[in-house]
């Protein structure tokens, strides 16, 4: 069974959210040497949990014409 913390790991490093692993690597170390507590830790987490979902949402939705035009910009769509 995959962990919530391995988990998170794994799919912000999928869908190429390079900031997210520093990102949790400091919150926790901050937990370990006691400049932040536990549950504040949990709610960074958790925002970041949302961050990536959203992310993933978004990265799952067809592009517009408009985006299409920026990328392909001698493609008639």
């Amino acid at each position: 069974m995959i962990g919530y913390l391995q988990e998170l790991r794994a799919r912000a490093v999928k869908i190429e959210m390079t900031e997210i692993p520093a990102k949790m690597d400091s919150i926790v170390e901050a937990v370990i040497y006691g400049h932040a507590l536990p549950a504040y830790a949990r709610e960074e987490l958790d925002l970041i949990w949302l961050e990536v979902e959203a992310e993933e949402e978004a990265l799952l939705e067809p592009p517009t014409e408009e985006e299409l035009k920026l990328l392909h910009p001698n493609f008639d769509v």
